[in-house]
């Protein structure tokens, strides 16, 4: 067996979905709609890849799947800022497919059967919290924070998820854009669901890790 580069990341992540507000995939695995069409983005705050540094660099893709996530069959654009130099691209890459193993990629990868791209295009990732926006040629993702109905001030709302393998502590907004028109991937679920959160991820073997995976 190959032996496998280290990396590890640290950023900022968002997700607009089809889904209805908190998305009951993060509960009972089954999209609202049937079906789950989502933007995802993020955006490295610190990262490495062996000896390849990928701080600042931005991620986004455009994903659709026919049925619930874990069933399969996904089709997604995968978007890589064009700044990224040659190692940093064939280093994300590999994280993003999965050749180095490591959390969410590793599942997620599974999920997926056609893959546009990469991408190497702008991209754009405005972190605000409940308010970031994110794009790249085709696509937009845009969060806006619920508010009050009475007071009209805006409302803090998470989902909390111990051993979430994406994120464990989800910002719960909805979106003011969720738009993709790029290569077959054609959506529009403006007004739906959308989380943002603070992300760790790695390919680093941890506790958590063995228990999650020893059956």
């Amino acid at each position: 067996m190959a032996e496998k580069t280290p990396w590890h990341i640290k950023g900022e992540y968002i997700e607009v979905c089809s889904c209805d507000f908190g998305c009951p995939c993060n509960y009972s695995g089954f999209p609202t709609k049937g079906v789950c069409e989502a933007i995802v983005a993020f955006k490295i705050d610190k990262g490495s890849h062996g000896a390849t540094k990928l701080d600042g660099l931005k991620v986004l893709e455009a994903v659709k799947w026919p049925g619930a996530i874990h069933e399969g069959n996904g089709t997604a654009a995968v978007f890589i800022e064009e700044s990224a130099t040659e190692d940093q691209r064939s280093a994300l890459i590999r994280i993003l497919t999965a050749q180095d193993g490591g959390m969410p990629f590793e599942l997620l990868a599974e999920t997926v059967a056609d893959v546009k791209g990469p991408f190497f295009m702008p991209v754009t990732f405005e972190s605000n919290g409940t308010k970031t926006k994110a794009s790249a040629p085709g696509v937009e993702a845009e969060l806006t924070p619920f508010t009050n109905p009475v007071t009209g001030e805006e409302h803090e709302v998470h989902t909390v998820i111990p051993g979430g393998f994406i994120w464990k502590d989800g910002h719960v907004a909805q979106s003011a854009k969720n738009v993709a028109k790029v290569d077959g991937i054609e959506f529009d679920w403006t007004g739906q669901n959308a989380y943002f959160a603070n992300v760790e991820w790695s390919n680093e073997e941890t506790p958590e890790s063995k228990t999650k995976f020893s059956g």
